[in-house]
């Protein structure tokens, strides 16, 4: 089962990489899901984007369609970790539900665009929980690089590429970065985002 957070709905959404997530990770939409109330906002921002989670109508109206899709069974987490999770400021509402299902599930990962939420959960008492079950959008445009090519990444995503510090980065200032570059950006932050827990957090690809 892959969840996906409202950052990470958001992120891809605007980038139009969301609709690719069955085909990038090889998971059906009977294995993805999010939080129920989240497609409500959306439809909300199809008509009055809220600034917020969704700064267009297109990217709502992509959330919309994706979440719709979306056909995971979430259940009811374990209210003892979803209650630990929940004492962290870093860690909103919704994040604490999906990473305690996450957690309930064998082969359950989280997808994940909120940096402070993830470098919270390196340091949670819980984390151990969670090596191999989080997954970022930075892996996910690493496998948009290698399915869809530079130039898609380039068209797509540099429109909104600001909505993620890390990955306007990585994209250059003028977004012009080459594949190669783009890749070892990527694989640098990993290489970081990998040392701030052992064992690793992330999910392998």
């Amino acid at each position: 089962m892959l969840l996906v957070d409202v950052d990470a709905i958001s992120k891809l959404a605007h980038w139009n990489i969301l609709p690719l997530i069955p085909e990038l990770t090889g998971r059906s939409w009977d294995e993805i899901g999010t939080v129920s109330s989240l497609i409500h906002r959306a439809k909300c921002a199809v008509t009055k984007p809220d600034r917020k989670i969704f700064h267009t109508p297109a990217a709502a109206e992509i959330a919309v369609e994706v979440i719709s899709q979306m056909r995971a069974d979430l259940g009811e987490p374990s209210s003892q970790i979803l209650d630990a999770l929940s004492t962290s400021s870093q860690i909103d509402a919704g994040e604490a539900v999906l990473l305690a299902t996450t957690a309930d599930k064998p082969n359950g990962v989280f997808l994940t665009g909120d940096k402070r939420a993830l470098r919270a959960l390196a340091t949670h008492e819980l984390a151990p929980i969670f090596a191999g079950k989080i997954m970022l959008i930075e892996q996910v445009i690493c496998l948009c690089l290698g399915s869809k090519g530079i130039d898609w990444v380039r068209e797509n995503v540099c429109p909104y590429r600001n909505i993620d510090t890390a990955i306007s980065v990585m994209l250059g200032s003028r977004c012009d970065a080459s594949i190669a570059s783009v890749q070892d950006g990527v694989e640098s932050y990993l290489r970081e985002i990998e040392g701030l827990h052992d064992p690793s957090l992330l999910v392998k690809l």
